[in-house]
């Protein structure tokens, strides 16, 4: 691990969820609220090489937060049915929706560690 480049997991982690390109941290992820641009407009990184590198993540932490409210239907015992059923809706609609875009930016995130960067100066990480 000490042969780390500058750009450190934390670094890379809080840029992808700030919604900025892993690499400079300038450029925006999204060309709008959840459609992943292709590249970087300031340093011309491919967010995405392979199609569907990003999907693993996706799918675990929506089935992870489905599980949160899978467990807060049980702990939680409303006095009426339908306003609990309606109220797990739109918590699901609320956390699993609105967190797309930022656990989108994570997986781009977490794929450019893996992955590393093809511009010829090595992986991030190495």
């Amino acid at each position: 691990m000490s042969a780390r480049s500058s750009l450190d997991f934390l670094q890379v982690l809080f840029r992808g969820l700030r919604l900025r390109c892993p690499r400079c941290g300038q450029g925006p992820l999204f060309a709008s609220w959840n459609h992943l641009s292709e590249t970087c407009p300031v340093c011309g990184l491919e967010f995405e090489r392979r199609l569907g590198d990003t999907w693993f993540f996706m799918y675990m932490s929506t089935a992870g937060l489905s599980g949160v409210l899978v467990v807060a239907m049980f702990l939680i015992r409303p006095r009426v049915v339908w306003i609990g059923q309606l109220l797990v809706c739109l918590a699901a609609i609320a956390v699993i929706g609105l967190s797309l875009p930022y656990r989108k930016g994570i997986a781009v995130a977490l794929d450019y560690w893996v992955e590393g960067d093809d511009s010829g100066g090595g992986a991030p990480g190495v």
